[in-house]
C-alpha cells in the first residue's frame, strides 16, 4: 500500500512540476514554425495507430461471433445483433479519432 501511495504524490508531483516548462514561449519569440509539422505527422501515427487498433478489435470480434454461432447456432440473432452494435462501438473510435485530427489540423 505504502508503494502505491508513494507512487501516486510521485507522479502527482512530477505533474504539477511539468506544467510550467510546457507554458513557456519557444526561444527566439514566437511559437509556430515547426509546431504545425510535428502535429501533422503525429496526427498521421495517430490515425494509423487508431485504424490498426480497430481492424485488430473487429476481427477479434469477428472470430469471437463466429465460434459462438458455430457452438450454438440457435443464437444466431443475438450473437448478430450484439456483434454489430460491437463493430459501430469500435468503429466509432476510428470516426472520434478522425474528427479529433481534423479539428487539430488546419490545412489550407
Amino acid at each position: 500500500m505504502k508503494r502505491y501511495t508513494s507512487l501516486f504524490l510521485g507522479s502527482c508531483v512530477s505533474l504539477l512540476l511539468a506544467a510550467p516548462a510546457f507554458a513557456q514561449t519557444a526561444p527566439g519569440g514566437g511559437g509556430g514554425g515547426d509546431a504545425t509539422k510535428w502535429v501533422i505527422i503525429t496526427a498521421g501515427f495517430a490515425m494509423a495507430i487508431a485504424a490498426a487498433a480497430c481492424g485488430y478489435a473487429q476481427s477479434r470480434v469477428g472470430v469471437a461471433a463466429c465460434e459462438g454461432m458455430a457452438r450454438n447456432p440457435g443464437a444466431r440473432p443475438g450473437l448478430f445483433l450484439f456483434m454489430i452494435l460491437s463493430l459501430v462501438f469500435i468503429e466509432t473510435l476510428a470516426l472520434f479519432t478522425f474528427a479529433m485530427i481534423l479539428t487539430k489540423v488546419k490545412v489550407g
